[in-house]
């Protein structure tokens, strides 16, 4: 399985976000990506910087050259209505689960209108105690907003409102064995009580949180469920057009 994220993607495939080429990022990454075949691509959210039909209508054209389902979520760059509309009959959009092997893969939709920041519903949380209620074996959870601070001044003050609900309710289920998010424009990773884990952007990086080798490159991260609920991940960059690991291999193995 594979994590993309905020690739803000704009309706002019020429066009520049934030001084990079996002539409070419994200093509260079999912090229990556499509390469290790994973069974269940994630798309973090911000998919669409200019929230047009036709920018939604690239990242479905681009999704199709790869022979793996998605999985998307809708992120503050996002109008997540139109994101539906566009791509609901090309991919899952959540608030979804989609089973990969014996995992229940879930995505959150923590889109809030109006605001740079993220909510998750009251609605959905009672959707998501009982989807977890009913699947006993591994979970991984994946929305935008990051459902904790990471340390980072520019990010924090825009992540999930909140962020206690939700992972006061993913603490009851044993079964949950990480979360996966977008929005903060690099990789970072808290091991305890539960694994978070953020994914670098396809586009451009902010100053990261946590040290890196690569903070500067776009990339996507890697994650491999084992049958016995033993999750191993790896956040892969770019650089010279080539997928380069964050860390050695070997490491990221998540109980």
């Amino acid at each position: 399985m594979a994590q993309l994220t905020d690739p803000h993607l704009l309706a002019d495939p020429r066009g520049h976000y934030r001084g990079v080429n996002s539409h070419a990022q994200f093509h260079t990454c999912l090229r990556s990506v499509c390469s290790a075949n994973p069974d269940l691509m994630l798309l973090t959210g911000d998919l669409g910087q200019d929230e047009t039909w036709t920018a939604y209508g690239l990242l479905r054209d681009q999704l199709a050259t790869c022979g793996s389902p998605a999985l998307v979520m809708a992120g503050n760059h996002d109008q997540p209505h139109l994101l539906r509309s566009c791509l609901g009959r090309h991919a899952s959009v959540a608030p979804c689960g989609i089973a990969v092997g014996n995992w229940l893969v879930i995505g959150l939709d923590s889109h809030m209108a109006g605001s740079m920041g993220g909510r998750l519903s009251t609605a959905q949380l009672d959707w998501l105690v009982r989807t977890l209620r009913t699947h006993p074996g591994p979970c991984l959870v994946a929305l935008h907003h990051p459902p904790t601070a990471i340390g980072s001044p520019h990010m924090d003050p825009i992540a999930l409102e909140a962020p206690e609900r939700l992972l006061g309710l993913l603490h009851r289920f044993p079964q949950v064995k990480g979360v996966v998010f977008g929005h903060v424009h690099q990789a970072w990773r808290r091991q305890a009580p539960l694994p978070l884990m953020a994914c670098p952007s396809t586009a451009m990086q902010i100053s990261p949180a946590q040290p890196s080798a690569y903070p500067d490159a776009p990339g996507w991260r890697l994650l491999r469920l084992e049958a016995n609920g033993r999750l191993h991940t790896q956040v892969m960059r770019i650089v010279n057009g080539q997928a380069i690991p964050e860390e050695p291999q070997g490491h990221g193995w998540l109980v």
